[in-house]
Parts: structure tokens; sequence; C-alpha cells
């Protein structure tokens, strides 16, 4: 299988953005431009995949393996059983 990676280049103001700055923007901020992210829970430690409402906010969640609820603070890259 063969990959091609084309940057695309936007002028806003003086600045100039290419396709790249949406991925290091995703690994600073997790879910920030694809609205999801990886939470490994720390009671059963099953990875999750959820969503992301606000990426430097934090919200709550329910494990779907044990059913325990947990806290996930993005901004502070927080992961905490309720």
């Amino acid at each position: 299988m063969r990959v091609e990676i084309t940057a695309v280049f936007l002028l806003r103001g003086e600045r100039m953005f290419d396709a790249f700055d949406a991925m290091f923007f995703e690994s600073c901020f997790p879910g920030a431009v694809s609205g999801q992210a990886e939470v490994t829970f720390p009671h059963c430690g099953t990875m999750l995949t959820v969503r992301v409402g606000d990426p430097l906010g934090d919200e709550s969640y329910c494990c779907g393996e044990c059913g325990d609820d947990f806290h996930v603070d993005w901004g502070h890259e927080t992961v905490a059983p309720l």
C-alpha cells in the first residue's frame, strides 16, 4: 500500500499554515481536532476511545468493561476514578 502525504499551505495573515499543524495541535491537545481521544481507565486498565467536548476542560465518562465512572481533566492530562 502506498500512502502519499501532500502538504497544503494556507495564508492566514502573515503566518503560513500547513497540513501538519493539525497533527501537531492534536498531539498537544488530545481530541482538539479529531473530537476523540484514547484513555486508559485506572481501575481495570481498559483502553477506551472517548469523545472530547473541550480539549482543555474536564469531563466524566463510564467504563464499558467494568461499569465504573471516571473523570478526565484534559488540561492537566489526569484520569481519576469518581
